[in-house]
């Protein structure tokens, strides 16, 4: 829990406390950027100082704002009493981010990254692209189609979990392989644990 952590507890590690005042623009300023590039590998090939040139962490502090770990408040980037009490406990931080990873404004995204997990605990695909040709009549079997009224596409599917692929491909899900960069769908051990993590749900009180 702790190795798939490491992103995201240097954000909320980072943020801490103090917050972290936020550009004119409301990006990181270029000293946290520069921070990030030199602590962990976000997989991004140059070195850079600008927060939307580091697509990965971007959009991770993006799902952690989702998922009620950041706020942003006059300003300022900070901790919510989630986030702060969350950010010290491994354990009840990854249940945490597995319970909410689906979590989106758009219903065929929450029902894509679903159909997603479900797969990714499976083990059973190794390459992002048997991901899509599986997930396609899988979403067409829940009544999703695309605007002609034809079954999702593989181009159509990707648009949907192209940024959840990346969160759990930032967490760890998928085998760090060059050989297979940009193309990597082998699931490690804890990236199938978190699926299965993430497609529980919570037992009623009164079972």
């Amino acid at each position: 829990m702790v190795r798939m952590l490491a992103p995201v507890q240097w954000v909320l590690n980072r943020v801490g406390s103090d917050g972290i005042r936020l550009t004119k623009a409301g990006h990181l300023p270029p000293v946290v950027i520069v921070d990030a590039s030199a602590e962990l590998d976000w997989g991004w090939p140059i070195s850079v100082n600008r927060e939307v040139h580091l697509r990965p962490l971007q959009e991770l502090r993006g799902h952690l704002r989702d998922v009620g770990l950041l706020r942003v408040s006059k300003g300022m980037l900070l901790l919510t009493r989630k986030g702060s009490a969350l950010s010290g406990s491994p354990r009840e931080l990854w249940w945490h981010l597995a319970h909410t990873i689906h979590r989106s404004r758009t219903p065929a995204v929450s029902d894509a990254t679903r159909l997603l997990l479900l797969f990714v605990a499976t083990r059973s695909l190794v390459r992002r692209e048997d991901y899509l040709t599986t997930l396609s009549p899988a979403l067409g079997s829940l009544g999703w189609v695309q605007s002609d009224g034809q079954e999702p596409s593989t181009q159509s599917v990707w648009h949907l979990v192209d940024t959840k692929w990346r969160l759990l491909d930032q967490l760890g899900v998928f085998e760090q392989t060059e050989a297979s960069h940009g193309d990597r769908g082998t699931v490690t051990v804890g990236g199938a644990a978190f699926a299965r993590a993430a497609l529980q749900s919570d037992a009623p009180s009164d079972a």
